[in-house]
């Protein structure tokens, strides 16, 4: 069965472009396609965190919001399964094409998708 990558496209939110002419493949591809995902499923993000009974125990003693991205990012090195998930979640909205642009560097992306994540998680839950 075809996926419906015109209703995938038309999904994904509108935002402003950080992208440049000078800009690489690495990051066209993480303003394109990446950023309009993870603002898209913001709120499954942020369940799929709250809903891990340790993530509150593991921020609780931050007193500032680089703090708290800190303690969450090395929760989140502490547990790959939650981390592979989010990735996934990201991954699952990519169109064919991008996932073939995503293997290719698919080490760099994964790196951003978590930086983004966790930035995001930040903003909301601090």
């Amino acid at each position: 069965m075809p996926r419906p990558d015109i209703q995938l496209l038309a999904l994904r939110p509108a935002i402003k472009k950080a992208t440049t002419e000078k800009s690489g493949v690495v990051e066209t591809f993480q303003n394109a396609v990446i950023r309009p995902i993870i603002k898209l499923q913001h709120d499954v993000i942020i369940a799929m965190v709250e809903n891990e009974k340790t993530f509150e125990l593991a921020v609780s003693g931050a007193k500032t919001k680089d703090e708290y991205r800190s303690l969450a990012n090395i929760w989140m090195q502490k547990r790959p399964k939650i981390k592979n998930q989010l990735i996934g979640v990201v991954m699952g909205m990519f169109l064919e094409e991008e996932i073939e642009d995503y293997h290719l560097h698919y080490h760099e992306y994964d790196k951003r998708i978590i930086q983004i994540i966790l930035t995001r998680v930040a903003d909301t839950l601090y």
